[in-house]
């Protein structure tokens, strides 16, 4: 039968004595989290459903997990007591999973009480710091759920008359057009909403590395953040959910028309429901491909944790094992081959976290694995799963049957991948190497910096919005999209797309006839022209060319520089790179040239006839380019190059088809020799006198 719990406060009595009341209450009748492992009233951690809450104050709370708080960054003792009362009190009556939402509004209530009156008594709370707490919360994006809690607080307070009984009239300001959906959701500016998308360069580079792992081997880090990335682009998964991937999650069958259709099958555990979500066609061979990689990396850490469900007690043989029997004394390196450690030191260290001692004599195989088996279950709490059991949902993927089963240091930057020990995939691993860099061991993590690229940062769940955008333009329905990232309502998707009022209504007059026969269209941005590449002219590396799409392919197979119809831009840094590599280029070539006629080679003679105008050409074209007093932003066109363009291709291929023949002006010269070219030059120059 359930314990019934009947807390009557007394409203003659004074708020202090109610307050201790239900500290009394909670404290010393309540049983809630007796059960976790760990829990103690006392204690400034409490282990509470799946998670762990820490005790600091507001100023403090990003402290790191590993570090232990200081009186100083803990919750003031006059109102920590409070905290703990109230939070085992209410889950008792009402559990929930927004806990580290009400941590959040009852740091910014001890830290505003505390800078007010110096000792934080809930007691004495008052509208000021209530306006106050709104007030810190301004910057936070999710002030409207904070406060919205915090007002819970002060509520139930005011229903046992702990705080003033004017709480129930105090109104969370964060609602209408300054709530959330306004501020960062589906209503929000489409600046803010163009924000949550992916930087490209960031995907462009890790589809780079993806593609290399088709001809060499990727280090298993690198499998794992591309192989992710993948698989986040193929359907709209929370990163979380990867978890929940089996190593047989990607199915397939055909659809009406006989085509092969991909899906990744999985638990939700948002919606608690088995979600086959289809993979675009497009994506499909990379998702295959991906899911291979994943499942080839994690094939030995599912043999391990397979081998780990077992309760072995002999000790797991992999494959650099000492091949000795179980009660032979091994030596100092066989001690570091087993545990496969890099070396001595490291095994030192190992052994001296369980013993207490240095020393790696005395060992055998059997005396070993009990040292192993004790690292195994600090490593691994929840095994055989990665995370803990909720006994409100269906239980999570045991490690064997993971995608996602990962062992020891599989993805350290100077340790080596672990054989007997496993390592629980967490969201940091997948996250860290994919923020921008702010320190050196951030620098020696990040993907980008260590191949090569510019320091750059990508969320995971920004390319959840980028699937919902493409899927939106390709005229996807909210439902579908919604069902597609498996949401519990479309009024959510909203947040994630980002539809242009005015080409909704557009296409809605079109649907009812009513589109007019001309409409204005805003100009095309600079952005807008890079992105789709059209028009009259295109950017070379030097600068535009003015080529007509008319003319067809371009026959100088981009030559530009002995084009007249290129057009450069005085300023270009990326013209003047490039032309200065040209240059290099060619002077490299002339050296070789001249050095190859030396050598009695006469054929590389036609090279240095080749290269010698040419530099000089470039080299005059760098004085103009570096120029300072020319401005930037000046045009530049290149003339009397080789008297070539394309409106010239035109006039030729126009007379073939009339039937005339236009007599190259070079074979009229050694023909006829200067003087008939002097003459056609005066006929086509105007008369001078």
């Amino acid at each position: 039968m359930a314990q019934i719990i009947q807390f009557t406060p007394k409203k003659e009595l004074t708020a202090q004595k109610n307050l201790q009341n239900l500290i009394t209450l909670s404290r010393d009748h309540l049983t809630l989290w007796d059960d976790q492992t760990g829990f103690s009233w006392e204690s400034n951690r409490w282990p509470v459903l799946n998670k762990s809450i820490r005790f600091t104050n507001h100023e403090h709370r990003t402290l790191h997990p590993t570090k232990t708080p200081e009186q100083h960054q803990l919750m003031h003792p006059a109102f920590v007591e409070f905290a703990k009362a109230y939070l085992r009190y209410r889950h008792t009556l009402k559990p929930h999973k927004n806990i580290h939402r009400e941590m959040s509004a009852l740091r910014f209530l001890e830290m505003v009480l505390r800078q007010d009156i110096g000792i934080p008594d809930i007691t004495r709370v008052d509208q000021r710091h209530f306006d106050h707490a709104m007030a810190e919360l301004r910057p936070e994006k999710r002030r409207q759920f904070i406060a919205g809690e915090l007002l819970n607080i002060l509520k139930t307070l005011a229903d046992f008359f702990i705080v003033t009984s004017s709480a129930h009239y105090w109104a969370n300001p964060y609602v209408g057009t300054a709530s959330y959906d306004f501020a960062n959701g589906g209503y929000a500016d489409a600046k803010i909403k163009a924000a949550k998308l992916p930087d490209q360069d960031a995907l462009l580079a890790i589809a780079e590395v993806f593609g290399r792992g088709h001809t060499q081997v990727l280090e298993d880090v690198d499998t794992m953040v591309t192989s992710i990335t993948c698989l986040l682009l193929s359907v709209p998964m929370r990163i979380g959910e990867t978890l929940r991937l089996r190593v047989d999650c990607l199915r397939e069958g055909t659809d009406k028309d006989g085509k092969i259709q991909h899906h990744l099958n999985y638990w939700t555990p948002k919606i608690k429901e088995f979600v086959p979500k289809a993979i675009p066609a497009t994506m499909a061979p990379n998702a295959v491909v991906a899911v291979e990689r994943l499942q080839h990396i994690t094939e030995e850490g599912r043999q391990l944790a397979h081998y780990m469900e077992g309760n072995p007690t002999k000790f797991y043989r992999h494959e650099n094992c000492p091949d000795v029997s179980d009660h032979q004394e091994l030596t100092r390196d066989q001690v570091a081959a087993a545990l496969g450690l890099l070396n001595r030191k490291s095994c030192a260290t190992f052994i001296h976290r369980h013993t207490g001692s240095y020393s790696l004599t005395g060992f055998t195989l059997d005396s070993l694995w009990q040292l192993v088996l004790a690292e195994h279950r600090q490593l691994n709490p929840h095994f055989p799963y990665q995370e803990p059991v909720d006994s409100r949902s269906k239980k999570p993927l045991k490690m064997s049957e993971s995608l996602l089963c990962f062992r020891r240091f599989q993805f350290g930057i100077r340790s080596s991948t672990s054989p007997v020990l496993l390592a629980p995939f967490k969201m940091q691993y997948f996250k860290v190497r994919l923020a921008a860099p702010s320190g050196k061991r951030a620098k020696l993590l990040c993907f980008f910096t260590r191949h090569g690229y510019e320091a750059m940062k990508l969320k995971s769940h920004s390319l959840r919005h980028l699937l919902n955008r493409l899927a939106r333009r390709s005229g996807v329905s909210i439902d579908t999209i919604t069902t597609w990232s498996s949401r519990a309502s479309a009024k959510q998707t909203l947040t994630y797309l980002n539809d242009d009022p005015q080409e909704a209504a557009n296409k809605g007059a079109a649907l009812l006839g009513m589109l007019q026969e001309q409409t204005h269209k805003e100009p095309i941005t600079d952005e807008e022209a890079e992105i789709h590449s059209q028009g009259p002219f295109h950017r070379s590396r030097y600068g535009l060319c003015r080529r007509s799409w008319r003319a067809g392919p371009c026959n100088r197979f981009a030559d530009c520089l002995n084009c007249s119809e290129l057009l450069m831009c005085k300023g270009d840094r990326l013209a003047v790179d490039a032309v200065v590599k040209d240059r290099e280029h060619l002077v490299r070539t002339l050296n070789a040239a001249k050095a190859a006629v030396d050598n009695g080679e006469r054929a590389a003679s036609r090279w240095m006839q080749v290269a010698e105008p040419q530099i000089g050409r470039l080299t005059q074209l760098l004085n103009i380019l570096n120029d300072a007093d020319i401005p930037d932003g000046s045009p530049i066109e290149l003339a009397d190059s080789t008297d070539f363009s394309h409106e010239q291709v035109l006039v030729e291929d126009k007379a073939a088809a009339a039937g005339v023949k236009l007599l190259d002006r070079k074979d009229l010269g050694i023909e006829y020799g200067n003087e008939l070219l002097a003459c056609l030059d005066l006929l086509r120059k105007p008369d001078d006198a």
